[in-house]
């Protein structure tokens, strides 16, 4: 299974994302995997690439403040509604029109 890790530049940030599989056709839309926190990475969704192994692309990213994205100090970023610019600045970076998207616990309450 392929896999590729790209920076998506998010507000003079750098964000972590990780595509896994070959791009989803039309009715197989990518799956895109929002993790916990905020403040815990998105390693522990790991074990979800292994969807991809049936024809459908899986991305996971950390989101800013966690893993490999940049940990910028300042408290004002952890808004809700800039967690969720981020993502739409994702799908454009990553040329994601329409997505299955799976939030978990932090991941799973904003979108």
């Amino acid at each position: 299974m392929s896999a590729a890790e790209e920076i998506v530049p998010v507000d003079g940030h750098r964000v972590w994302t990780r595509r896994v599989g070959t791009p989803s056709s039309p009715d197989r839309l990518p799956l895109v995997l929002l993790h916990g926190g905020p403040g815990v990475p998105s390693d522990y969704l790991e074990p979800l690439e292994a969807l991809a192994a049936d024809g459908r692309e899986v991305i996971r990213y950390d989101q800013l403040g966690c893993g490999r994205s940049d940990h910028p100090d300042d408290p004002s970023l952890l808004r809700v509604e800039r967690f969720v610019a981020e993502l739409a600045r994702v799908r454009e970076a990553l040329g994601l029109e329409r997505i299955h998207l799976y939030g978990q616990s932090w991941g799973g309450c904003w979108p």
